[in-house]
């Protein structure tokens, strides 16, 4: 009996079993609530896209390594490209309020007590609001062209902050920059499952979330050449703001020129090249568009406990990041730096943001263990976040505070990390957009009440909220366990059910997938096929 047929009887096998076990499921209760394996719904909610289909089957059509490779660099060139660019303008953007912290807009906009940290709390209101409708029109909407639209609206309005002279109009500002700013991460992720394979997206997301340390290093530049700026009719930090404003205006309507809203949908691809895109990233098992609202799916992915582990995940990861990235000048300026040596800071900072995400997301690629590695880039900011609370700022103590405090960035890898589990682990277009809704505003949630930790009356050390982050580590390594435990404990019930119950070597029941559902718009429960990155 070949392999093939042997794939299909086995596969036969399992949509009978998966059958039988439905209708009487009634009879089956499990007491073990961590259980996270549920069998497939029906097979006739298999529903595949009609733009999807009309340039594949369902036999896989074969893609050696060497054409991937080409096609990986010719996506680069439109995809990876324009995602890098965009990420940048909204990290720019969003932390033009840390660099203006320390060029006098608290002074200059009569900010009193926690009037800051508000000001860092509001725009992920605005994030908080707008998440959940975004994440609707990208499943319904042309993703680049919906992506573009919603960079320059919030060019306009990072230029129009150039006129907010008070607490009322920055706020305002920052809320509508938080609603047009949601729909980035979101389409990100779309946009990573729709054109690379499972192995590239790793570090592919590292690439484009270390965009935060390349903004770092130029919004710094940058913000220290306009620190030098003297005009009575315009404060330098109002002058940042209407520099980059414009910027990105400019950068997004070059997005909706440049890039393709999908495969099957880019004038800029031959015919052959499209065929072949779609067939590379079949192994995902995530598909890569479904426009059909699908509710079943939707209420998966709120009883899943796996999705409400990459929730605490998001929460606990962003409540350090968001008030690390808000008050990092600040933290930084407290000990004993200058103004202009801060800004400059910025530089190196921004280079160990880079270096200890892409390590981060090579090394989960390379030893194919995401949770563990995740687990590992937290020893150094809890190291690092003890020193600063233990050690008491001096002239001789703080390029020692300094390093501490650049070990407390490896957490930032966490961000992308996370991204990337999301990304390659929920399948299901409407499971997934809900998955990204509920993630994401998580992760608004997170960076909204992180400013919150530090209060102006702990400044300048801030003992209660590193004191806070000390706790959040230990939330963070716990989810994680739990984590692992849930997706280990479904591939082994997937690849058990593939080898009829027989103890089998896993490389060889996962040799037996053929992908033939890749396109079918199941969900990571319900297709047999469908492997969980841990």
């Amino acid at each position: 009996m070949n392999s093939g047929h042997r794939s299909s009887q086995l596969r036969e096998s399992y949509i009978a079993t998966m059958s039988q076990e439905k209708q009487t499921s009634q009879a089956v209760h499990h007491e073990d609530n961590i259980t996270p394996y549920t069998p497939p719904v029906q097979q006739a909610h298999g529903d595949g896209d009609q733009e999807i289909a009309a340039y594949v089957g369902q036999e896989a059509t074969f893609v050696d390594q060497e054409t991937s490779k080409k096609l990986f660099w010719t996506i680069n060139r439109r995809i990876l490209a324009c995602m890098l660019g965009t990420y940048f303008c909204q990290s720019l953007d969003k932390g033009t309020l840390g660099f203006a912290s320390i060029m006098g807009i608290k002074t200059d906009a009569n900010l009193k007590g926690q009037d800051y940290s508000w000001l860092g709390t509001i725009l992920y209101m605005g994030v908080l609001v707008g998440e959940y409708p975004t994440n609707l029109l990208l499943q319904k909407l042309p993703v680049a062209k919906y992506l573009a639209t919603n960079v320059f609206l919030w060019g306009c309005v990072i230029a129009c902050s150039a006129a907010a002279k008070n607490f009322a109009s920055l706020m305002a500002v920052r809320f509508l920059l938080g609603v047009f700013e949601s729909c980035v991460q979101p389409a990100f992720i779309i946009m990573t499952t729709m054109w690379y394979t499972k192995r590239e997206q790793a570090v592919l997301t590292s690439l484009w979330y270390c965009m935060t340390g390349v903004q770092l290093m130029v919004g710094g530049i940058i913000a220290w050449g306009v620190s030098h700026f003297e005009n009575p009719n315009i404060y330098p930090w109002q002058l940042l703001f209407l520099i980059l404003g414009v910027l990105t205006c400019v950068w997004a309507v070059f997005i909706g020129w440049w890039l393709p809203d999908s495969p099957m949908k880019a004038k800029c691809f031959t015919e052959d090249e499209k065929r072949l895109m779609i067939e590379r990233v079949r192994a995902n098992e995530t598909g890569i568009q479904n426009k059909t609202y699908k509710t079943y799916q939707m209420l998966e992915a709120i009883k899943d406990p796996v999705i409400w582990c990459y929730v605490m995940l998001q929460i606990t990861s962003t409540l350090v990041i968001g008030g690390l990235g808000v008050f990092s000048n600040l933290i930084i300026k407290s000990f004993g730096f200058t103004v202009l040596q801060t800004q400059l800071l910025n530089i190196a900072q921004g280079a160990v943001t880079i270096m200890v995400m892409i390590g981060g997301a090579t090394l989960a690629q390379t030893t194919g263990q995401t949770i563990l590695v995740m687990h590992t880039w937290t020893i150094l900011p809890i190291i690092g976040t003890a020193i600063i609370y233990s050690i008491p700022p001096t002239h001789s103590t703080r390029v020692g505070l300094l390093i501490a405090f650049y070990c407390t960035q490896f957490y930032l890898a966490q961000g992308n990390l996370v991204f990337s589990l999301i990304s390659r682990n929920v399948a299901g277009q409407t499971k997934k957009s809900t998955t990204l809704a509920m993630t994401f505003v998580a992760w608004a949630a997170g960076n909204m009440t992180a400013p919150q930790i530090f209060q102006s009356g702990d400044a300048p050390r801030y003992k209660k909220g590193f004191t806070a982050h000390f706790c959040l580590y230990v939330l963070f390594n716990i989810i994680l366990v739990i984590l692992r435990v849930l997706l280990t404990r479904r591939n082994k019930a997937k690849r058990a059910m593939l080898g009829e119950g027989t103890a089998v070597v896993e490389e060889k029941v996962d040799e037996k997938i053929t992908h033939s559902f890749a396109f079918e718009d199941l969900t990571d429960k319900e297709n047999p096929d469908f492997r969980y990155v841990v």
